[in-house]
């Protein structure tokens, strides 16, 4: 019987004829079972005493092995400890140094490693959120300036100064100012996850809806298909579509075009105007914060250079993707959005 379960067992000495008679009797789980066996009487004379140093020579064994163990564990988390000492290190001075890998191929290098990809990636991080932040500094300071040098001068020579052409001056510097904070407040919620209240969306409707209350430059071209529904944030969405169509109403020379479908797993979004384009080797940058194309700047001077990277935060967070496609033959710009279907 396999496994069986010791309760309880007991011996019995009885000489017999210079024997010893040993009775085992052992209660398993499925009943009583009785073991007998013979043995000179002599042997159970001594057996205290070899018990005694059989005890001994246990006690001596475990510590043996204890010690062992406890050598070995203390050998292996050495690393350990060396880590914890420098990740301390850099909690404290906010530098990004490796950590030491230990040599071999065991679990302790591969969490080295691990902790020194993480170390890369937060290092990335910090150094983007660096670069946004000078970027921003200087974005906010520069239109701060020039409202504070206008309402400086104009009160140099308060009785020659025409008032009403200072107020609108203040005013576009103040409206600039007004748009890149909004857009600062939009990035930090996408950031943060927060999205608001998500509904399903029919895309065809929402692009019908917001090019018609527009007055642009040039005039619109719609082809939308009936029934592409995306599930997502109606003002997020609203605010993708108005950038995008802002971005090419300011470079378009003759026409805009919009195109809603679906390629069968994606609805798809599809903006495109008659301009300059978007050469190659552009076509990432401009979805950097801030970062403006020299064409940019000549068609808008008081952009804020976060309509794109705003717009692809947003497309990210609802599962999809900004891209710059691939002009049709006819040149300009073609943004292709791409949305996961409701």
């Amino acid at each position: 019987m396999r496994n069986p379960v010791l309760r309880r067992h007991w011996s019995v000495e009885a000489r017999v004829t210079g024997m010893a008679t040993v009775v085992v009797a052992v209660l398993l789980a499925a009943g009583m079972a009785v073991f007998y066996a013979l043995a000179p009487a002599g042997h159970f004379h001594d057996a205290p005493r070899d018990l005694t140093f059989l005890l001994l020579g246990f006690a001596v064994a475990l510590a043996a092995v204890a010690w062992s163990v406890w050598h070995a564990v203390k050998r292996a988390l050495r690393p350990v400890r060396t880590m914890t000492g420098e990740l301390d290190t850099i909690s404290d001075d906010r530098t990004f140094h490796q950590v030491t890998v230990p040599a071999g191929h065991d679990e302790v290098a591969e969490l080295a490693g691990a902790v020194n990809r993480t170390l890369r990636r937060l290092e990335r991080l910090n150094e983007r959120q660096r670069a946004w932040v000078a970027d921003a500094s200087h974005e906010l300071r520069s239109p701060l300036t020039g409202l504070r040098a206008k309402l400086e001068l104009a009160l140099e020579h308060p009785e020659d100064e025409d008032w009403p052409g200072a107020a609108r001056s203040a005013l576009v510097d103040a409206d600039r100012l007004h748009r890149i904070i909004s857009d600062l407040l939009v990035m930090a919620k996408l950031e943060a996850g927060v999205l608001g209240e998500q509904e399903t969306i029919d895309l065809g409707e929402l692009v019908r809806a917001e090019t018609a209350r527009r007055g642009g430059r040039v005039p619109i071209e719609l082809e939308t298909d009936e029934g592409v529904l995306v599930h997502g944030a109606r003002s997020h969405l609203i605010r993708l579509l108005t950038n995008l169509l802002d971005n090419a109403d300011r470079h378009a020379r003759t026409w805009v075009r919009v195109a809603v479908g679906t390629d069968g797993r994606h609805a798809l979004l599809m903006v495109a105007d008659d301009g300059p384009g978007i050469p190659p080797e552009e076509r990432e940058r401009v979805f950097q914060r801030f970062q403006r194309l020299a064409e940019g700047r000549r068609c808008d001077a008081g952009g804020t250079g976060l309509g794109l990277p705003i717009s692809r935060d947003i497309a990210i967070a609802h599962g999809g993707n900004l891209v710059v496609g691939d002009a049709d033959g006819t040149g300009g710009a073609r943004l292709v959005l791409r949305l996961p279907l409701a």
